[in-house]
């Protein structure tokens, strides 16, 4: 971390000998507190949800950060941000908290990259340091901390375009999106393009990504060298909005293979999303609909079958965003506390965030600086044994929020989860009580 602020501020310093005057220094940041709450997240109303805890319980997330950016001029700035997060309380899945520790409260280095902008008068731009990363819909670090990294990046009339490279975890160093220590050092190489058309109207954006870490395991007291390369080729098509119809789809499938000594098994997930929304625009009203699937992979009683892992997962590991509908990354509210960590809506485990097909449909009214929206949710599996029912049931929920004098934001969302016969045939005929989530929030940003 001394080592981040060092190179930050020797770069401030460069950045002040090359280009002559005091540079423009302006302040940014953000703060939002949310009050998450449960009740009967196992779907079973007659056991606790964990050992010695009760069958519903609450917790508090806080982020609040401050960050300097310096202009120096020619297109030369930097921005270093500064804060902390935490939960406080008892978490959902995990069961930690309760002593009010994550790694997360102490306040570090979130942010601290230099920014070169328009090189030489061209569209062409770079950038370089700790940064967060944000691709639209499933690339996404949680917007807590970032991923060191350098990318290339600019914007035409024509076309955007961001050429990437982050290191996700430094061995023995920095990490992201939930991901523990490794054993070499783990990397996501991106290319995404967004083609724009109509002056912007419709927006194709092909895309690539890559990533990479070798490594060894032991198989029957033998060490063999390991190497896992993924890799997504997608697109996404936003239209909209024309005369307040909006349309988005999206399509992604893996390749690439994780390899052991001379032995490997093939990437072949799928990722599918379609979403349709209209607002007339003289009406305080909304409608819309979507459907998402994520492929899921044949297994036996000794694992995966076959030589293709179909198993979806997303490149980081990260939160499936979902354009952030409802203030955080998520479908349903209960849903969300249902997924590993309560966040990681596509992290690559087979429960209830990958393997995994969901429709929605929503309807909401809109005055002012109120809002107010329903939305119902099924979900399924994308693929289950023989005998086992795919149906994991039913999610209606409510969000509401209101805009302070347009500056701060307050809301409230609830979600109701009837589950289907999927839970009764995995887990047993007693859990399939209703579950109810969700979180309150204020947030602010500057």
């Amino acid at each position: 971390m001394h080592n981040k602020l060092i190179c930050v501020l020797l770069a401030i310093c460069v950045g002040s000998l090359a280009f002559a005057g005091k540079p423009e220094i302006t302040n940014n940041g953000m703060f939002y507190i949310y009050s998450f709450f449960w009740q009967n997240g196992d779907f079973n109303a007659d056991i606790p949800d964990f050992p010695d805890q009760a069958e519903g319980d609450q917790f508090f997330y806080m982020h609040a950060d401050i960050g300097i950016h310096a202009d120096f001029g020619a297109g030369v700035s930097t921005q270093v941000t500064v804060g902390g997060w935490g939960t406080f309380g008892v978490h959902p899945i995990t069961a930690e908290g309760d002593q009010g520790g994550t790694p997360g409260e102490n306040v570090a280095v979130r942010e601290a990259y230099i920014d070169f902008a328009n090189l030489f008068d061209s569209p062409l731009s770079f950038r370089a340091g700790k940064m967060h990363v944000l691709y639209p819909g499933q690339v996404f670090d949680g917007g807590e901390d970032g991923a060191m990294g350098a990318k290339f990046y600019g914007s035409t009339d024509m076309i955007d375009y961001d050429l990437a490279w982050y290191r996700l975890i430094e061995n023995g160093g920095c990490w992201c999106a939930g991901m523990g220590p490794v054993e070499d050092d783990l990397d996501l190489f991106a290319a995404y393009f967004t083609a724009k058309f109509m002056e912007g109207g419709v927006r194709l954006s092909p895309y690539w990504f890559w990533r990479t870490i070798s490594g060894t395991t032991e198989i029957d007291t033998l060490m063999y060298e390991t190497k896992d390369d993924p890799m997504w080729l997608g697109g996404r098509l936003d239209v909209g909005p024309l005369a307040g119809l909006s349309l988005s789809g999206e399509f992604t499938m893996m390749m690439g293979s994780y390899e052991v000594d001379t032995m490997a098994l093939d990437y072949a997930g799928m990722h599918y999303m379609g979403k349709l929304s209209y607002a007339p625009p003289t009406l305080p009203v909304m409608l819309g609909g979507g459907y998402y699937a994520f492929t899921g992979d044949e297994y036996d009683t000794l694992g995966f079958t076959g030589d293709e892992n179909e198993l979806y997962e997303s490149p980081i590991w990260g939160p499936y965003t979902n354009d952030f509908f409802n203030w955080w990354p998520a479908f349903g509210p209960a849903h969300l506390h249902k997924t590993a960590y309560g966040f990681n809506l596509l992290a690559p485990f087979d429960m209830y965030a990958t393997n995994l097909t969901v429709i929605n449909g929503n309807i909401g009214f809109h005055q002012g600086p109120f809002m107010l929206r329903g939305d119902f949710f099924k979900y399924t599996r994308s693929w289950v044994p023989d005998g086992i029912s795919d149906d994991m049931g039913m999610e209606i929920s409510v969000l509401a929020t209101y805009t302070y004098r347009k500056t701060i934001t307050v809301g409230a969302t609830a979600g109701y989860w009837m589950p289907g016969d999927w839970q009764t045939d995995f887990y047993g005929a007693d859990y399939e009580d209703a579950m109810l989530a969700g979180w309150l929030f204020t947030y602010i940003s500057f």
